[in-house]
């Protein structure tokens, strides 16, 4: 079976205090299984990656009018969801807030049930964490990117 393709945003939201914004969630068909991630999904057919990153952001978090950063990290994988399988092509991309209240209400149904809350993690906190983040390696992902280590091209990040 070939997986469909799928291409997604993803948004780094850092505050004035360089936490990242982290929404806790559900994985669709994994018992429940829990972790934290960035915001963001699907890019619609009629949308560029930027496009899609800041919808989504939107939609989950109720972010807007934020100037979106350039693309700093790229993660291609095959995952299953909800029974397909799919060939995903994430971009991740940079934000900085100066301060954000997190409003859900604009999320779907599909989101609303798999996104549990939300949290401002420092790269510390990430990185002496036991918990399951997405991407894996988003501890030592974070910090040049703190730092203004801003990538000429997007950096793989691996699964």
């Amino acid at each position: 079976m070939t997986p469909e393709p799928r291409p997604a945003s993803r948004v780094l939201v850092v505050d004035r205090h360089d936490r990242l914004l982290l929404l806790d969630g559900i994985v669709p068909n994994r018992e429940r299984t829990r972790l934290w991630c960035l915001p963001g999904g699907a890019v619609k057919a009629d949308e560029t990656f930027e496009e899609a990153a800041l919808r989504e952001l939107a939609e989950e978090t109720g972010i807007t009018g934020v100037a979106l950063g350039p693309c700093v990290r790229r993660r291609e994988h095959v995952m299953e969801m909800f029974g397909r399988w799919y060939a995903a092509d994430e971009r991740y991309f940079l934000a900085r807030v100066a301060a954000a209240e997190i409003d859900g209400s604009g999320r779907d149904s599909v989101e609303a049930g798999l996104i549990l809350g939300h949290r401002w993690w420092t790269a510390a906190e990430i990185a002496a964490s036991s918990e399951t983040f997405v991407p894996r390696r988003l501890g030592e992902l974070l910090p040049p990117l703190l730092f203004g280590e801003i990538p000429a091209a997007p950096v793989a990040v691996g699964v």
